[in-house]
């Protein structure tokens, strides 16, 4: 599980690194913070257009809707991703039966469970700068390098890992910096995505998947592929697992 006062010092150790890595590109001042109110600094914005809310992922009109609540540093939603969503996709979501909806969950929050600034954040943050277009690509990407991310974020080295999955799906490292500290609404929204799926559906780990505004506890391939083939073909949905059974691990988000 990781927790927020361990992601935090994290993201704040990173700052020294990544202005070092700005200032080659004609920043000298950097600054790079994830706060409120952005840093002071010669950096000025750069346009930018960020998804703001749900991408739907496959056909909008498929008759089965799955959500998952996920967080980028999270090594559940990891697994998920590499082993079990490519499965799902090719199942049900390229031949048009589900729709799927990545919402972000991260496991950074306050005493009172709402979300808090920290590295989840900032990753949900890069993902979405790119607009719709690219958010699943790079989702996955970070995944996929999330491993060595968090290895290096515990050194305060993981920026220009982030600069460099940035950069690799068409972002300037300007359109970075500009999502991470001067987009106020995106990362409101963020946090808001947490907080409203902890408020609507008692989520207590990530991944946590919502069928049709139901969740299901279990997401593993065995039971998901089961809940989506009742639903699809109209027929009663599996029991839950037996009292004492082991549902799919989940990370329960921080405190």
């Amino acid at each position: 599980m990781i927790r927020a006062s361990t992601l935090r010092p994290i993201f704040i150790a990173g700052v020294a690194l990544m202005a070092t890595l700005l200032a080659a590109c004609g920043d000298n001042n950097g600054g790079l913070v994830n706060s409120a109110t952005p840093p002071t600094s010669d950096f000025k914005p750069v346009p930018v257009s960020p998804i703001i809310g749900d991408v739907v992922l496959g056909n909008k009109d498929a008759k089965i809707e799955l959500v998952e609540y996920a967080a980028l540093t999270c090594h559940v939603c990891r697994d998920f991703a590499k082993q079990i969503f490519p499965r799902l996709k090719a199942a049900y979501i390229d031949t048009g039966k589900v729709k799927y909806i990545y919402r972000d969950y991260p496991l950074e929050a306050g005493p009172d469970g709402k979300a808090s600034d920290g590295f989840g954040v900032v990753l949900a943050s890069v993902a979405r700068c790119k607009g719709a277009d690219k958010f699943y690509e790079i989702v996955d990407d970070v995944f996929g390098n999330q491993g060595d991310l968090l290895d290096a974020a515990r050194e305060g080295k993981a920026l220009p890992l982030v600069a460099d999955i940035a950069m690799k799906h068409g972002m300037t490292l300007a359109e970075m910096r500009t999502c991470i500290d001067f987009q106020p609404d995106l990362r409101a929204s963020i946090k808001k995505s947490r907080n409203d799926g902890s408020d609507k559906y008692k989520i207590t780990g990530t991944p946590t998947i919502i069928i049709d505004g139901v969740k299901v506890d279990d997401h593993g391939w065995e039971n998901l592929s089961k809940v989506i083939d009742a639903k699809l073909n109209g027929t009663p949905l599996p029991a839950a697992p037996a009292a004492g059974a082991a549902p799919a691990p989940a990370t329960p988000p921080a405190k």
